[in-house]
């Protein structure tokens, strides 16, 4: 019999779904172990790592920006000029931020004028298409951009620029140093503590830094001395403008707090306890629906078998408790007796109520690591605040020098060209190589704009100033209009709007949510939604910004609306954008920092969420392959025991539960049809691959004969034609 009712195996089996489970558990178990145990050895906070690659990366976004400058006062320079090699230094150098300029014969680049120091010629790619910038060390040993054009005909066009590290922070907490090295290792500018001595140590990590920038950026951690590490923060430089990177990597050398920062206690506890709900919910399960559910099915193979001496073993669980009493209706039924069993009644523990209970304490477990877990006020190491307040002001600094840049294009532009074709051509190549302009375009003195180089103006036309500068049109409405104008000779004045989606770009170097805002804190632009002018009102950030105001940038712990969190801000101060009165504000919540603390949260909502995972699988397990088709079969059993003979018992699966179901009907089958139903499955006989036979006709009833049709006249035979048999005619 046992034969005859085949059994699909895992997951099917209601005798490995248990076991399958505590497996998952106890996994489960082990890695919260792992993952919550708290970490007694002190390490520099991923969060000061982050923040300092950032400030590698901007450092090398500054002399990327340097380059890219170079080339586009280089472009503005070339369009158009056919004149004396002179004029067209002469025109070049009217810009100070040149050391350096020449202009080469192609081909054999034989000098045909130069001004200022001399260019080194031989750092000069030897193919130009179009523009190129590379970086080389001048005579005096410091070092220098070499940006090189090709004019209109065909001759090249180069210059040299100083090429300097922005300052660092003076924070003594952070002893932040910057350090310009070659790809091979070579240092050629450093600013900062380092920038005079250096031990041979910090000089192998520097150069092992630059190496490392070739590849990707990263982060190296020096020897630890007095609960501080050294932190050795590389990038490679890459101008945006540029074809390829620049043969320069930025080191950021600062000093990392060494911090432990777990929560106290250990991942044991509640891997132990998960540990021992995994190990009562096995046996609990084996014993509640396991075991009987097995029990009913040995013996019901036995009885459906035909062995009438089976003694059906009593289940306390309600489900089996049902499927035995109809198994000993069926078994005194077959041995001649009356068949008196009453139907199984009263409270009693059934499988599905066991199941929900072992899932609902799963979820406790859950909801209880994330209790224990839940978000506290994060301890953020003073190391931490200063690197972020650095950051911020590293960003405001890249803000200051983009609207400044931008400012000087026009300038340059301004100086550089002298018929309206040459301008209009080299603002089409200006909006083409850079992004911080939304619109350039001509006004006459009224303010009336011409065809704009872009999208439409948003500038209101009122009449230009008279000095070049930035402004800042409006202080209400949808969008800030900023630009930047410039007076041509004529009367007409250059105008060029910036982008607010380019400021955007820029806040998002700012670590957190960074909003700017003007001297009246209303909101000019910001990294999350915001409405163009709405004031800021949350008295910490006003403070912060008011001090900023004030001098140096600002960094403070501060607790607000959810929890505490590090409020950075500086001033946008230095040239003509200093005038606008803007502030950079930023808010990092400390529940984002990378903290040893807030990993830990993470890692229990990890856990919490994978168990609560396996609870909801399981039971939706259990209720589909067994808990389902176990009710189902208990129902049909009592229908049996309270005398419904009539009713087939259908098996719902090929499992345990099914050869029950099976059983069950074999065994009503034999009450209704006598013992020799026993011992056997009913099913259809041969293969499917057999061939048809043909079954023989069924002979009609006997009845009345149907009177017999009419017969239908035969029509008449036609004659054949004359002309049938013969030829054509």
């Amino acid at each position: 019999m046992q034969d005859q009712l085949w059994e699909a195996r895992f997951p099917a089996a209601v005798r490995r779904m248990p076991a399958a489970l505590l497996v998952l558990l106890l996994a489960l178990a082990a890695a919260t172990a792992v993952l919550l145990s708290a970490d007694t050895d002190e390490e520099v906070p991923a969060a000061f790592r982050l923040s300092q690659q950032e400030i590698a990366a901007g450092v090398a976004r500054s002399i990327g920006a340097s380059a890219n400058q170079s080339l586009n006062d280089l472009r503005a320079a070339s369009v158009g000029t056919r004149g004396e090699p002179g004029q067209v230094l002469d025109a070049l150098v009217r810009n100070r931020r040149w050391r350096g300029a020449a202009v080469l014969a192609e081909p054999g680049r034989s000098l045909l004028a130069a001004r200022g120091e001399q260019v080194p010629v031989q750092a000069i790619p030897a193919k130009v298409e179009g523009t190129s910038v590379t970086a080389t060390v001048a005579v005096n040993g410091e070092p220098v951009l070499l940006a090189t054009t090709v004019l209109p005909d065909g001759r090249l066009l180069t210059a040299t620029t100083a090429l300097r590290l922005p300052e660092p922070d003076t924070d003594p907490t952070l002893r932040q140093s910057f350090l310009l090295a070659t790809l091979s290792g070579k240092v050629v500018d450093a600013a900062g503590p380092l920038g005079q001595g250096r031990t041979p140590q910090v000089d192998r990590l520097v150069a092992d830094a630059a190496k490392a920038a070739a590849e990707e950026p990263g982060v190296f951690l020096g020897s630890p001395v007095d609960r501080v590490q050294p932190t050795f923060a590389h990038v490679r430089v890459a101008p945006a403008g540029s074809p390829g990177a620049l043969d320069l990597a930025v080191v950021a050398v600062a000093d990392g707090p060494l911090h432990r920062g777990s929560p106290e206690g250990s991942g044991l506890v509640p891997a132990t306890i998960l540990a021992a709900l995994a190990v009562a919910g096995f046996v609990i399960a084996r014993r509640v629906i396991t075991a009987p559910v097995v029990a009913a099915r040995a013996d019901l193979l036995a009885l459906a078998s035909g062995d009438l001496d089976t003694v059906v073993r009593p289940a306390k669980p309600a489900e089996a408790a049902r499927i035995v009493a109809a198994a000993n209706l069926c078994l005194d039924r077959l041995t001649g007796g009356p068949g008196d069993v009453a139907p199984v009644e009263g409270r009693r523990i059934t499988a599905r109520a066991t199941a929900v209970a072992l899932a609902a304490a799963v979820f406790a477990w859950s909801a209880g690591v994330l209790v224990a877990y839940r978000p506290a006020e994060v301890d953020i190491p003073a190391g931490v605040v200063a690197s972020v307040r650095a950051q911020t002001a590293k960003a405001t600094e890249a803000l200051r020098r983009s609207m400044n840049d931008g400012l000087a294009d026009l300038e340059a532009l301004a100086a550089a060209t002298s018929s309206p074709d040459a301008l209009r051509a080299a603002l089409v190549q200006v909006m083409t190589d850079q992004t911080r302009y939304r619109s350039l375009y001509l006004v006459d003195s009224s303010g009336r704009p011409q065809e704009p180089v872009g999208r439409p103006p948003l500038r209101i036309g009122e009449p230009p100033a008279a000095d070049a500068g930035l402004r800042q049109q409006n202080q209400a409405g949808r969008v800030p209009v900023i630009f930047a104008e410039v007076p041509l000779p004529g009367g007409s004045t250059l105008i060029g709007e910036f982008d607010l989606e380019h400021l955007v770009g820029l806040l998002r170097q700012v670590p957190g949510d960074a909003r700017l805002v003007d001297a009246d804190f209303r909101t000019i632009s910001a990294t999350t939604g915001f409405i163009a002018f709405s004031q800021i009102t949350d008295q910490g950030l006003r403070d912060s910004a008011g001090r900023a105001r004030g001098g140096a940038p600002v960094g403070d712990v501060q607790t607000g609306e959810d929890g505490v969190g590090i409020v950075s801000a500086a001033a946008v101060v230095g040239g003509e954008v200093g005038g606008l009165g803007w502030t950079v504000v930023s808010t990092k919540e400390g529940s984002e920092l990378a903290l040893p603390v807030n990993d830990a949260r993470k890692y229990a909502q990890l856990v919490a969420l994978v168990a609560a995972l396996i609870a909801l699988f399981g039971y939706g397990w259990l209720v589909f392959s067994v808990l389902g088709p176990l009710r189902r079969a208990s129902h049909a059993a009592d229908r049996l025991v309270r005398g419904d003979l009539k009713s087939v018992i259908y098996p719902q699966r090929h499992d345990e539960v099914g050869t029950i179901a099976s059983c069950l009907e074999i065994c009503r089958q034999a009450v209704t049809q006598g013992p020799d139903r026993l011992g056997e499955v009913r099913r259809p006989r041969g293969a499917a691959t057999d061939p048809t036979q043909l079954m023989k006709p069924v002979d009609k009833p006997a009845g009345r004969v149907p009177p017999p049709r009419p017969a239908r006249p035969r029509p008449a035979e036609r004659r054949p034609s004359a002309r049938a048999g013969k030829g054509p005619a």
